[in-house]
């Protein structure tokens, strides 16, 4: 009976030595688990900080590119007036050039 009772509380002593590791075990996960649901809680905010960054983003670019659009329209209008004053000069040009040309032979 002696020799049962040692047995009984030598495996007593190994499983609450076993219980005791379990249960820090179970805490290193615990606090692990803890940790890793700060860290996606953090990770989650940055992510919609960044998403309402992109909208805001997304609406200036639109924005100068309509912008942009009405610039390059209004310089394709400037540059194509403007080329049709050059023409106009040139054939205005052309036609003094031809008059005094014409001067120049009736009093020679």
């Amino acid at each position: 009976m002696f020799e049962a009772a040692a047995r009984l509380q030598t495996q007593n002593q190994e499983m609450v030595k076993w219980i005791g590791c379990l249960r820090e075990k179970r805490q290193k996960l615990t606090d692990k688990i803890a940790l890793q649901m700060q860290e996606r809680k953090t990770l989650e905010k940055e992510i919609e900080r960044l998403r309402k960054q992109l909208v805001v983003l997304d609406q200036q670019l639109e924005t100068n590119r309509q912008e942009l659009h009405e610039q390059e329209s209004k310089l394709g209008e400037a540059e194509s007036g403007y080329n049709k004053i050059v023409d106009t000069m040139s054939v205005l040009l052309m036609s003094v050039q031809a008059d005094a040309k014409s001067e120049q032979k009736k009093e020679h």
